[in-house]
């Protein structure tokens, strides 16, 4: 198993389920180390090419759209949940959050858990270049689902379905 931090949505069982297909997740409360969380309105989400995650994101959930994203900061920590997932999960995590598309980076990281205890995690951020934010959140008990959460959970499902068709079996 891979020890996988999830902020903004991706600390939520509901989420996380829609995203990787499985109900019977195991996870815990936790802090990721050295980073700030924020939040991307979409016409701050990355448009690189040939493939834009901004159109992307634009065609699943119209002109209005925020995105959690953490980006580094000595010092700070996020509230989230450490996951255990396997690594067919993880390229679902990653395919959600669109690494291959460079709308954030893979990053390796380290956490805490409810018992203060450092974990070796990985997990998305937006490192280079450092991207331009809406704002940053400071309350640790802060809302997971900026936008709907029933639409979030059905993109998930389509996001996920369409991947597993793409995989050779």
């Amino acid at each position: 198993m891979i020890k996988y931090f999830g902020y903004g949505s991706n600390k939520d069982l509901d989420m996380m389920t829609h995203m990787v297909g499985r109900d019977d997740l195991k996870g815990e409360p936790g802090k990721l180390l050295g980073y700030e969380l924020c939040v991307q309105r979409l016409d701050q989400i990355r448009d690189k090419k040939p493939v834009s995650p901004r159109e992307i994101v634009r065609s699943g959930f119209g002109d209005t759209f925020y995105l959690f994203v953490a980006r580094e900061k000595p010092g700070s920590e996020i509230n989230g949940t450490i996951w255990d997932l396997t690594p067919e999960e993880l390229e679902l995590v990653k395919n959600w959050e669109m690494t291959d598309l460079g709308m954030q980076e893979e990053v390796n990281a380290k956490a805490t858990d409810l018992q203060g205890n450092i974990i070796d995690v990985e997990t998305q951020a937006v490192i280079n270049p450092p991207p331009e934010i809406d704002r940053v959140v400071t309350d640790p008990k802060y809302d997971p689902y900026i936008v709907a959460k029933e639409r979030m959970l059905s993109v998930a499902d389509n996001v996920r379905e369409d991947f597993l068709k793409r995989i050779p079996k």
